[in-house]
């Protein structure tokens, strides 16, 4: 019979120099994967909006640029840090300047505050209008105004 050995553990870190001549501990850098797209929240946690931009000269602004605006409009209100949150774009309508947002429920007051001090997009004044805010996608879909204007629709079409 073969004696019994038990397994080693697991070995230490070798100690290293960086380019700079700092000690750190050598191990195999951690690759994380790439993620495209808007960053994904927790149902639980997602507060979703329905904003537009009213100005007074025509603007012409893709979904970029609308992101872009919101974006500025937080930073401007609470800084880098406190802009730190994640807005997705879930839906932008070109023509009417419409948008629907995505944000988690922690930043819902913090979006409408720096939306609601916005003064100006791309060098015209505009204001962003408030349509629709609901802590779920469903229900944001079936607003109880939007919901009611669309089945009138449909029922005078039915005539």
């Amino acid at each position: 019979p073969v004696p019994y050995t038990a397994p080693e553990g697991p070995k230490p870190r070798q100690q290293a120099r960086d380019s700079h001549g700092r000690d750190h501990l050598s191990a195999r850098p951690t690759v994380r994967p790439h993620r495209t797209g808007a960053p994904s929240l927790p149902i639980s946690d997602a507060h979703y909006s329905r904003r537009s931009f009213d100005a007074a000269a025509p603007m012409h602004l893709d979904a970029a640029r609308f992101l872009l605006a919101v974006t500025r409009a937080r930073v401007a209100l609470t800084g880098d840090v406190g802009a730190a949150d994640p807005v997705a774009l879930v839906h932008y309508d070109h023509e009417r300047l419409e948008a629907t947002l995505r944000v988690p429920e922690r930043s819902a007051a913090q979006l409408r505050s720096a939306l609601t001090v916005l003064r100006e997009v791309e060098q015209a004044a505009c204001r962003a209008r408030v349509l629709v805010e609901a802590s779920s996608l469903a229900s944001l879909a079936a607003d109880s105004r939007g919901f009611l204007r669309r089945m009138a629709v449909v029922a005078e079409s039915e005539r």
